[in-house]
């Protein structure tokens, strides 16, 4: 695992240290220093749930920015990786209102088979799961898409439930059904 993102469930900025940051200077350079913890998570999550790099980097950094705004208000954040990626997650929603249509995730490497020297019927059948699974993966709504990326992405549940505005036994439920459904259309009959 990559130590900056350890790093990133402590960040070192807490509601006193945001109204001590009254200076431009320190509030920019403290919101550089979380870019850097954070830009390659919240970037990752963005394209996986919008899969186009390009409205994934803009937004990513709209998110930033919108941190950055906040705190110069002298608003208090107390989770700033869970205030980044509600943004993130909001703007993606936006986004995807103003697609309309959500666009199925396909991560690159789903087509490759684990095993380099596997038979022909075990390339069927891993084609075969793999097509399940993008099928179960593009029945899920907007809504499990994304509390499913988010938990990739390494969010805790609390942080998640913060993002998605959901109670967190309600949010672990959910969760759970989700799995469950996508257990179910991929596994063999």
């Amino acid at each position: 695992m990559d130590p900056g993102f350890a790093d990133s469930n402590h960040l070192p900025l807490d509601v006193d240290l945001a109204f001590t940051m009254q200076k431009s200077s320190a509030l920019k350079q403290k919101v550089a220093e979380i870019f850097e913890l954070l830009r390659d998570p919240v970037y990752r999550y963005l394209y996986r749930v919008l899969d186009n790099p390009n409205e994934a980097e803009d937004l990513t950094q709209e998110a930033f920015l919108r941190l950055y705004v906040c705190l110069h208000k002298g608003q208090a954040v107390t989770n700033i990786r869970a205030f980044v990626f509600r943004v993130a997650h909001n703007l993606a929603i936006d986004q995807h209102r103003k697609k309309i249509q959500f666009e199925p995730m396909d991560p690159a490497g789903w087509d490759e088979a684990c095993d380099p020297d596997p038979g022909a019927e075990q390339r069927v059948l891993d084609q075969e799961q793999r097509q399940k699974l993008r099928h179960a993966l593009t029945s899920l709504s907007i809504q499990e898409k994304l509390c499913l990326e988010l938990r990739a992405e390494g969010l805790s549940y609390r942080e998640i439930a913060d993002i998605v505005n959901m109670r967190m036994p309600t949010l672990v439920k959910y969760l759970g059904r989700i799995v469950k459904k996508l257990v179910k259309e991929t596994t063999y009959d």
